[in-house]
């Protein structure tokens, strides 16, 4: 059966089925130790679980299959592993917890000639959630990841870096080697080799490694060539996706930019961002985002943005009697403010409306904006503190105002 090209499951299936040495229970498992255990076509190996000192004693006993059926079965195998490996990558691996027991989901793939779909599976719980379902309940979330890793490979990059030497080679080295470790996890868990518990602290201590690594790898970019403040560059952005937004292209240009990535492009952006998450089903069977860990170093470059007053905080808003959730600026000043105005009126004709100031200690007030829809257009609100330390004098002030652009 497998030299017709049924996989382990399949033939396991069958056995059950068809009840052969029943009470049996067959597992793919089963079948693949037999395809690949060289007594039946009559060596016997010694030692087979430690490689280094197996001994293979030939011909010793009588032989099921012919030797060459054996290789046959062997070089099937090999073909099947590519195959599988292949087909067989997972966006959200190592990434989805069971919302029952909180252990990590296996990923697992469903064969035949029908349509394939990806899985993950808690084997305590019998949780079952389907590839395709997650990566469509978290579309929204994932293309405002996106957005921002864009707008950090072209803006703010220079940033989260110090002026310090370039020389990165030994860094990239040592980044290629840990990444090198983790496919040879990933292989070893599709194909069989090991299981989930086997290797699951060991991949994300080298994800950890990793991150660290590449941490230490922007430091040691050179930023001598920043020529525009935070705030300007924070400017050059919005004036980008202000223009996208214009020409109804913004929501494409990411879905386009998420696509055109290969499914291992994908993995790797996931988990770039994403310690862990749970995801928990509604009444109707539809998925919802019940909690997400995020990676320190994604948590680490937004702490850095808010101190610079560039971190977009969204906020609910009620824009013209419809609630919004708008992108909010917050820590900034007023000088970083002017200089942010400054660059954007460059582009378009922007106004400033103070809506509302107050101290710190009053109680907070809902926001409500009112928009000629025809002529206006609201690039985001601004939370404007001069003095960024969170005192507790009732002498300190702040103004919430919005970003507004005129359009002709």
């Amino acid at each position: 059966m497998y030299l017709e090209g049924k996989s382990y499951q399949q033939i396991s299936n069958t056995l059950n089925k068809e009840k052969v040495l029943y009470p049996k229970h067959w597992k793919d498992t089963t079948i693949m130790k037999m395809i690949d255990n060289k007594v039946y076509m009559g060596d016997y190996e010694k030692g087979k679980s430690n490689t280094k000192d197996t001994l293979v004693y030939m011909n010793v006993v009588e032989p099921i299959i012919s030797r060459a059926m054996w290789n046959e079965a062997q070089y099937q195998k090999e073909k099947n592993q590519r195959s599988y490996t292949r087909d067989r990558v997972y966006i959200f691996f190592q990434k989805l917890k069971c919302p029952k027991c909180n252990r990590i989901m296996k990923c697992k793939g469903s064969g035949g000639t029908k349509k394939k779909y990806m899985y993950y599976t808690c084997e305590y719980c019998k949780t079952y959630y389907r590839e395709d379902k997650i990566e469509e309940c978290l579309q929204r979330f994932i293309l405002e990841l996106v957005e921002y890793d864009m707008a950090v490979k072209k803006y703010f990059l220079p940033i989260l870096a110090d002026k310090k030497e370039t020389k990165t080679e030994k860094l990239d080295q040592e980044i290629d080697t840990l990444q090198k470790q983790k496919e040879r996890i990933k292989k070893a868990y599709v194909s069989g080799i090991v299981e989930m518990e086997d290797f699951s602290e060991d991949y994300k201590m080298i994800e950890e490694k990793i991150n660290i690594l590449e941490t230490k790898k922007y430091e040691k970019l050179n930023t001598n060539s920043l020529s525009f403040t935070p705030q300007q560059l924070m400017a050059n952005r919005d004036i980008e996706r202000e223009k996208l937004i214009r020409d109804n292209k913004l929501n494409e240009t990411l879905k386009q930019e998420w696509n055109k990535k290969s499914k291992e492009e994908k993995q790797e952006f996931i988990s770039k961002f994403i310690e862990s998450m749970t995801l928990l089903k509604n009444k109707n069977g539809e998925f919802y985002i019940d909690k997400i860990n995020f990676r320190s170093s994604y948590i680490e470059q937004l702490t850095k943005f808010f101190a610079l007053g560039i971190a977009d905080i969204y906020v609910p808003v009620e824009v013209n009697e419809e609630e919004k959730e708008i992108r909010t600026s917050v820590n900034i000043n007023q000088e970083q403010l002017d200089d942010y105005m400054q660059r954007l009126n460059k582009e378009f004709e922007i106004e400033f409306y103070e809506l509302f100031s107050k101290n710190v200690n009053e109680n907070e007030e809902e926001i409500e904006i009112k928009l000629n829809r025809e002529k206006q257009k609201l690039i985001r609100l601004v939370a404007v503190k001069d003095n960024k330390t969170f005192s507790k004098s009732k002498k300190e002030n702040y103004k919430i105002g919005a970003v507004i652009s005129n359009q002709k």
